[in-house]
């Protein structure tokens, strides 16, 4: 009885079975039999078998009408007497020790006999007897069913597993023509086998032109309804595992799909056959899921060199002959709706891993990738790189590596700027000294051994660095980016003053002007201010909207009589009328008075006249008294209380006093709130009237800004202090968007204070956003934050004790190493939509956190056109909205001028992006811009060194991590808060389990 049977379908396979048979009977092991299945060939096939099975009574041979290979397979299968089956085609082979090898993985694994088990080693192709191409090892394979949702994970001849597994699983399914095996192995893994690797490469694939399937459109459908049935329940599976009942989450299937069909493209593309029907077809079925670059440029590349069949090594000849269709299908890939950029940043990987492989000392070019190798032995050269976005630049002295390291050129590079970005990177004593011996055996002028003592630097490095005598004579690159520099700038000037001629806005007066030192008791300074019709300009957002939440407070009462302290010119009274059937309105400045009533005069409900709060007295008893922006003048505690004592004694039992009022940082240092010089603001007025006898605070409406309080009058027989104090009814509300430069400028945010030093330093994390909004396009949803959950993952973060970092604090301790407190985190957004002045800045002041924007100039109040394949895109701020948010806790920073890949730009359109939108931001916002957060996180070193050589200093990118010391300032990473994650993920995506 054979331990294995190996069952082999044969189709017109003359020239390649005697090859096949020969693998087997070169085996270490003995214990085997082959079953060769002639499936209806027309050749010398079954003759072939027939001679060598006279010689080997091990080999079977069986003849069927032709039906295919999983038919063929079936065949064998019923035919088989061994334990184990491994299946083998007919133009394949096994090495000698295979199956020994295999057995012995059986003998030593102890589960070997408990379920079902597949066993499998490692595998290589061969083209013409000589090893070709990537091996491929036996790798574990922790979840096989997950594994082969997404591929065939292995050769069919390295597969090998028990006889009555397979036929458990249903054998092969006729159906299918090309991907029988990985149909197979799907099915032996949803019944819960475990895939065991077998270390090694015992199988080999023989290569040859057209052993590829040609059949590119059965290959893409076999694969893809493999893919499918994976993804869903399979009936043909009477027993699988339960947790596998289901299939694969059905997400995952989209990118499953993709992978497999890049390959059938990448292949197609090899074998110089048609393959944009296919890529079209499934564009409208199946929406493109691939992020993962590299993976997909590893598919690609497999496929490209496996359907061409080249034989030796296959870069670069290979990319002579399918450069322009790959291009086409990265172009392709573009076009196709991802919103990363999909086909850009396959196109640089491409080009990466294409020229990684080619031989290093050698001149090569890949597509928009160049790399040179300048001997510093030799004369540095200028080169002319029209076209090239990236020179890999290969440093040698002799036959001895110095480095290496990668440019973005303008067209072409000088010498003597080659020459100083060498030096910026390699110069040291030692390769000094190595260069002098080298000079002085070369014989060349001024080299001695005195050179190296030499004070003249310049002079040294021109005869140890030798370059051409005429590499001068093109600009530097230093030259042409100051150059772009200055057309940005002045371009940027302009833009800006034509915005300013353009506007006629009008700047509150809400508050004392800095530094003023006023007598607020003294009446004609108050007629000084009304002297000016509207000083305090009442109509601007911020007051608008603190009118209307005052209102609100009201909750819609009638009052007979009411009572207006500082009405100033009637705006807020007009508001009040409706709810009123009398409204005496007040001021201490005359003319206020007498323009109040002017306004006014069509209420026939509203009367108007001087009152001073400190020296008059209150005429009558009112339902409801309002007194708004006017307490903090007051000198003194003594003198608010006794203000408070008049109104407790005017209000009629059951009435209401609303004041609205700043916050100040006099009441609450840490927090924000104007930095006036009163002795009492909003959180202090409301104490003190709290404070009264016969009355108490039953409502509030807070914003982080202002509190408007609501006071009721007790009754005669109401207790002071009941034993069940009410619930206060406290109401959070947004302050107005945008809010007035005037106004914004006076705030301290957080208490005009930064996060504290701290003794150790410790990593801190800097989260990534982008849109805050409840609705959007379906595949834009992991850049997406639902209102709700932010504000969510802000009281978390409130709650358990983390500070925000402002943009500045980040500088001291990336530059400074000042390290910060262990709850420290930077909140950044990317894109400047219109949500987030609408629903995330309201939330950032609402718990007290700076944030950093970025923001891509060019589309500045217009839309996130680059997001357009998914739908209607998201609106971009306008430049009145972006510049009043520098006065908000809000650093405004960079994210290009446009939203592009900057990895596939060469060196001046890196430049004029990043040039463009620095002058653009700095012209607007009147102050320096540091820092620039490159577009869809794409970016590579010489990205990097431009954007520190246009002017920025820190750069920040989409690689996942926490700032640490090493962090390079111009590559820090970040952590992206996608949307849908729970408090969970949230909480240990800020690193709550590193504190």
């Amino acid at each position: 009885m054979p331990d294995v049977s190996i069952v082999i379908p044969a189709y017109n396979s003359g020239e390649t079975i005697g090859r096949t048979l020969n693998s087997l009977r070169a085996q270490q092991h003995a214990r085997w039999e082959a079953i060769v299945v002639d499936d209806g060939s027309s050749d010398k096939t079954a003759d072939i078998v027939a001679e060598v099975a006279r010689g080997d009574r091990r080999i079977h041979l069986i003849k069927q009408p032709n039906a295919g290979a999983g038919a063929a397979r079936k065949t064998g299968l019923a035919h088989a007497q061994g334990e184990w089956i491994i299946f083998l085609d007919a133009d394949d082979t096994l090495s000698a020790g295979h199956l020994s090898r295999m057995l012995r993985a059986v003998r030593d694994d102890p589960g070997a006999n408990v379920g079902a088990s597949l066993y499998h080693c490692g595998w290589r192709r061969r083209r013409e007897g000589v090893l070709w191409w990537s091996p491929y090892p036996a790798r574990p394979i922790s979840d096989p069913f997950g594994a082969t949702t997404r591929g065939c994970p292995f050769a069919i001849h390295s597969a090998m597993t028990r006889r009555e597994t397979i036929l458990a699983a249903g054998s092969f399914d006729p159906t299918f023509r090309i991907c029988e095996d990985w149909d197979l192995w799907q099915r032996i893994a949803r019944r819960g086998a475990r895939f065991v690797p077998v270390s090694g490469l015992w199988a080999d694939v023989h290569v040859r032109a057209g052993s590829l399937s040609g059949d590119t459109m059965r290959h893409l459908a076999d694969g893809l309804a493999v893919i499918r049935r994976g993804h869903g329940a399979d009936l043909r599976v009477s027993d699988p595992a339960p947790s596998l009942a289901a299939g694969a989450p059905a997400a995952a299937c989209p990118d499953a799909v993709w992978s497999h069909a890049l390959w059938i493209v990448g292949a197609a593309i090899g074998r110089g056959t048609e393959y944009r029907p296919q890529l079209e077809a499934l564009r409208d079925e199946v929406p493109l899921a691939l992020t993962d670059v590299y993976t997909i440029a590893a598919i690609l590349e497999d496929a490209l060199v496996v359907g061409a069949g080249l034989p030796g090594p296959p870069w670069p000849a290979l990319w002579d002959q399918v450069g322009s269709d790959v291009l086409e299908l990265i172009k392709w890939l573009d076009g196709s709706g991802d919103p990363l950029g999909l086909g850009a940043r396959l196109a640089k990987q491409m080009d990466t891993r294409i020229l990684s492989r080619l031989v290093p000392e050698t001149t090569n070019r890949i597509d928009r990738l160049q790399r040179h190798t300048v001997d510093l032995a030799e004369v540095i050269p200028d080169l002319d790189l029209p076209g090239v976005q990236r020179l890999h630049c290969k440093v040698t002295l002799g036959l001895k590596s110095v480095g290496q390291f990668l440019l973005a050129p303008f067209g072409e590079i000088n010498a003597k700027d080659l020459r100083g970005e060498i030096l910026s990177r390699f110069d040291s004593p030692d390769l000094r000294r190595e260069l002098l011996a080298l000079r002085m055996k070369q014989q060349a002028p001024g080299c001695d051994s005195s050179l190296l003592a030499q004070t003249d630097e310049t002079k040294v490095i021109d005869l140890l660095f030798q370059v051409p005598p005429r590499s001068d004579s093109n600009p530097s690159q230093q030259d042409r980016i100051a150059a772009i520099i200055a057309d940005a700038r002045l371009e940027a000037d302009n833009m800006v003053t034509s915005r300013a001629a353009r506007s006629d806005a009008v700047q509150a007066r809400t508050g004392p002007a800095p530094d003023e030192v006023v007598d607020y008791k003294d009446e004609a300074y108050w007629e000084g201010i009304f002297s000016a019709k509207d000083p305090w300009d009442y109509r601007n957002p911020y007051e608008a909207v603190k009118y209307d939440q005052t209102i609100d407070l009201l909750d819609g009462r009638h009052f007979d009589d009411a009572l207006e302290i500082a009405c100033a010119e009637g705006e807020f009274t007009r508001r009040l009328a409706p709810l009123c059937e009398r409204i005496l309105a007040t001021d201490i400045a005359p003319s206020a008075v007498e323009r109040a009533a002017e306004k006014l005069r069509d209420l026939g409900n509203v009367t108007c006249r001087k009152l001073d709060l400190l020296t008059d007295e209150l005429p009558g008893d009112f339902d409801l008294i309002v007194c708004s922006e006017v307490l903090y003048y007051l000198e003194d505690d003594a003198m608010l209380a006794r203000f408070c004592g008049k109104v407790a004694e005017h209000l009629r039992p059951g009435g209401w006093f609303i004041t609205a009022h700043a916050k100040l940082t006099v009441d609450e240092p840490d927090r924000t709130g104007f930095g006036w010089p009163h002795q009492f603001g909003a959180t202090g007025i409301g104490n003190a009237f709290a404070a009264t006898p016969g009355l108490t605070r039953d409502a509030e409406f807070e914003t982080p800004l202002y509190r408007i309080q609501r006071f009721r009058k007790l009754a005669e027989n109401e207790a002071e202090e009941p034993a069940t104090p009410p619930m206060l009814d406290l109401r959070q509300g947004k302050v107005a968007s945008p809010m007035p430069a005037r106004i914004a400028e006076m705030v301290k945010w957080r208490g005009g204070k930064e996060i504290a030093d701290a003794a150790e330093w410790r990593d801190f994390p800097v989260l990534m956003y982008h849109r805050i909004a409840d609705d959007g396009p379906a595949g834009l949803a992991q850049w997406r934050t639902k209102p709700a959950a932010f504000e969510a993952q802000l009281a978390w973060l409130a709650e358990n004790g983390w500070q925000g970092i402002s943009f500045e604090r980040m500088t001291w301790a990336v530059l400074w190493q000042t390290a910060l407190p262990p709850k420290s985190v930077m909140l950044t957004f990317d894109d400047a939509t219109q949500d987030f002045l609408d629903e995330a800045l309201p939330l950032l002041h609402r718990y007290g956190f700076p944030a950093t924007l970025f923001v891509p100039t060019d589309n500045v109040g217009g839309a996130a056109d680059w997001d357009a394949a998914h739908g209607e895109p998201a609106a971009i701020l306008g430049w009145d909205d972006i510049t009043a948010l520098r006065q908000q806790d809000i650093t405004i920073a960079s994210h290009g001028s446009a939203h592009v890949h900057l990895s596939m730009l060469d060196g001046q359109a890196i430049v004029r992006n990043l040039a463009r939108s620095k002058a653009v931001l700095e012209a607007a916002l009147a102050k320096d811009v540091r820092g620039v957060a490159y577009p869809f996180g794409d970016f590579d070193m010489p990205v990097a060194d431009l954007a520190r050589k246009v002017g920025f200093e820190f750069g920040f990118t989409c690689f996942d991590g926490f700032v640490s010391r090493a962090s390079h300032r111009l590559m820090l990473p970040r952590r992206e808060v996608k949307g849908g994650i729970n408090l969970e993920a949230f909480a240990a995506l800020v690193g709550a389990d590193r504190t």
